[in-house]
């Protein structure tokens, strides 16, 4: 994938064809949104602030101009720009400024929190909202298709439905920022990335709001609401530095990186992995394993 890097810094307009083509392909294949997120980050980080900015600005112009054309509605342009591009140009801005992949970490659980109460204030309860969505769009075209499926198990879905996709939302946009960090190690700073990425502490704060949700998810909540929704923005947050914990576990200790895959495949096989990389990204804030390995 540095090919696509190597390409876009050419120049102005190499990275203008990259992040106006990936946005239209996004259009029919939504994965490609992440390239044009990396491509936008790459030349935010590298570039500057402003030329990051008028790439963000065409790409979210094809990406409307083209979503319009083919089916007469921007709503699904708006997802794009949200999914991966807006969120993404200002995480960039942070991690130009300070260097820290931490601190845009941050910034991504913070926008994602921010999205969460905004829905709540909105929608008085999320949970019949989404299922009502449910059995207006997609239950007719279920039936339709004489697909079975269990109204538990839907009910249960639409009780989980915005804490999923506040946790998805961070875990993406963090994503796409670290595949454009990579792409200018890569090219500019060879294992810099590396070091940057094991090093990567959340701020103390990040831990005390995470501790604070907790008690208030025991004594204060019945069941899944708010607090319910903005704990799951708290694990996708801690998950990546349990990760990088991992990363540089493996490094250090020279250990077979057999062992990383394996961790993946776990967390792709059993979500509830991520609960207990988060546990330990919580506790790192406070024991700090890594440095203590290090010193061995």
């Amino acid at each position: 994938m540095l090919g696509i890097a190597k390409f876009v810094m050419k120049g102005p307009m190499q990275a203008l064809i990259a992040a106006v083509l990936f946005s239209a392909l996004s259009v029919w294949i939504a994965p490609f949104g992440m390239f044009v997120g990396a491509v936008i980050g790459l030349v935010t980080l590298r570039v500057g602030v402003v030329d990051g900015l008028k790439l963000l600005v065409w790409s979210i112009l094809a990406n409307i101009g083209l979503t319009f054309v083919m089916t007469g509605t921007l709503f699904p342009a708006w997802i794009s720009v949200i999914e991966y591009m807006l969120p993404v140009w200002l995480m960039a801005v942070v991690l130009r400024n300070t260097n820290s992949l931490a601190l845009s970490l941050q910034l991504a659980m913070i926008m994602a929190g921010l999205g969460v109460v905004a829905l709540h204030l909105l929608v008085p309860n999320p949970a019949e909202w989404w299922l009502d969505l449910f059995n207006q769009q997609v239950k007719p075209l279920l039936e339709a298709s004489g697909v079975e499926y269990q109204s538990d198990a839907i009910q249960a879905l639409a009780n989980m439905v915005t804490m999923l996709l506040a946790m998805f939302a961070v875990a993406l946009w963090f994503s796409i920022l670290v595949m454009a960090r990579w792409w200018q190690g890569g090219l500019y700073h060879p294992g810099q990335f590396q070091s940057d990425f094991y090093q990567m502490a959340l701020p103390k704060t990040t831990a005390y709001v995470a501790v604070v949700l907790a008690i208030a998810g025991l004594f204060l909540s019945t069941g899944y609401g708010i607090v319910y929704d903005l704990s799951g923005v708290m694990v996708a947050g801690l998950m990546f530095q349990g990760l990088a914990i991992a990363h540089q576990t493996v490094s250090v200790k020279k250990l077979h990186t057999a062992w990383l895959v394996a961790l993946y495949v776990l967390l792709f096989l059993f979500p509830q992995a991520m609960l207990i990389l988060a546990t330990i990204g919580l506790l790192d804030i406070w024991i700090n394993f890594r440095s203590r390995w290090v010193q061995e």
